[in-house]
């Protein structure tokens, strides 16, 4: 229902403060506290009353963030396992970290109560997003929102028959040292089958407490009890244990789409950002780097009062190699562990972790492509470029 009661009032109104909505609205604070600030007012309007952990953030740390206060572990080793072999990177100018959401949000919620120019309105629910003569609007369940330009973050539904990547993991306990804390299990595919894309994680905080998780690549999610039934498998196939002490659990489903999404597409007015709108890697799930880095550009492109649309969220080239691989993990995710030993066996580190972050320059697409298998991929090319 439309509101006329004006609940706030700003240039730019971020919908949904999560990851991505905070990691912007904290773009913002930094680019007004400059003497050229434009955005005079901005205000994120976020359905959750108040903050707690729920979610573990990983990549590979290429520099500098805004949020490194929120790190709380680090390595400089991983490791893919595959029909009986083990192929292990080691890069320590990059090192693999872990972000603790708990930590992220308090960083957040801390710098907005202390910016003067942007808000953070918690235990408000948005609805549509509309304009009038003047300008956007967005009604919520405590009034309206005024804006001259809306990012909305908020998730979409997924279309049907979009690959997913779907996950359920513990952090444990044991009462025995049974986990190697120098080195993140990225994939382990002993459990894989020909029908879809299986593997577990292992993400090691002492040699007695991991979060470990277990991953699938398909369109059809499982019930909560399956999860925790291959779970239980694995943990006593790999480390022989029997007890274990779960202090939490997490899982998601992140969208793998080939294109995206077309809401992206016009209204420069109005920007999708987030999860569901083109800021994850579709063919790894990885979305925390690539916030960060489209918070950034999508800040200074608020703050410069262009009239063009926002900033592209990934590099077409980026985008087409993922588009290729996830087609590939389509049609062939049988022949998926061998590809992924493969990359992580035969590809420098450090180019490897440019490539999967986006970073990567001519040379590494090179040496991607040539780690690949040639024949299977062309024909996976074609395949995407037809439609099929």
């Amino acid at each position: 229902m439309h509101n006329s009661d004006t609940l706030a009032s700003a240039d730019v109104a971020i919908v949904g403060g999560g990851m991505s909505g905070l990691a912007l609205a904290c773009q913002i604070d930094r680019i007004n506290n400059c003497a050229s600030r434009r955005i005079n007012k901005a205000v994120v309007i976020e359905p959750r009353s108040k903050y707690q952990r729920d979610k573990t953030w990983c990549y590979w740390r290429r520099g500098p963030g805004l949020f490194d206060g929120a790190i709380s572990h680090s390595w400089s080793r991983w490791e893919i396992r595959s029909a009986g072999r083990v192929t292990t990177s080691a890069c320590p100018e990059t090192p693999y970290v872990r972000v603790d959401s708990g930590h992220y949000y308090e960083s957040a919620v801390q710098r907005l109560a202390s910016s003067n120019t942007v808000g953070l309105k918690l235990g408000v629910r948005a609805g549509q997003v509309s304009r009038d003569q003047r300008q956007l609007y967005i009604d919520t369940d405590r009034g309206q929102v005024r804006a001259d330009r809306v990012i909305d973050t908020r998730p979409r539904p997924i279309p049907e028959g979009t690959l997913l990547q779907h996950f359920f993991g513990w952090e444990i306990e044991t009462d025995k040292d049974v986990f190697d804390p120098t080195t993140v299990t990225l994939m382990d595919f002993s459990a894989g089958t020909e029908e879809e894309v299986h593997f577990f994680y292992v993400l090691p905080f002492s040699s007695r407490r991991a979060l470990v998780e277990t991953t699938h690549f398909s369109k059809q999610q499982l019930c909560e009890s399956q999860y925790k039934d291959e779970l239980r498998g694995y943990l006593r196939q790999r480390f022989a244990l029997s007890n274990w002490h779960i202090c939490s659990s997490e899982g998601g489903i992140l969208p793998m789409p080939k294109r995206p999404p077309a809401q992206l597409e016009g209204q420069p007015d109005v920007a999708v950002f987030g999860l569901h709108g083109d800021t994850a890697k579709p063919s790894s799930g990885y979305c925390y780097p690539h916030a960060q880095q489209q918070a950034e550009r999508m800040a200074e492109w608020l703050s410069a009062g262009a009239n063009s649309g926002p900033p592209a969220a990934r590099h077409s080239v980026a985008r087409w190699f993922d588009a290729v691989f996830v087609t590939f993990l389509e049609n062939r995710p049988a022949q998926a562990p061998a590809v992924f030993f493969r990359l992580f066996q035969r590809v420098n580190p450090a180019a490897l972790v440019r490539f999967l972050s986006d970073g990567a320059q001519f040379a590494d697409y090179l040496r991607v492509i040539w780690a690949m298998p040639k024949a299977v991929m062309m024909r996976e090319a074609l395949r995407y470029a037809l439609g099929r």
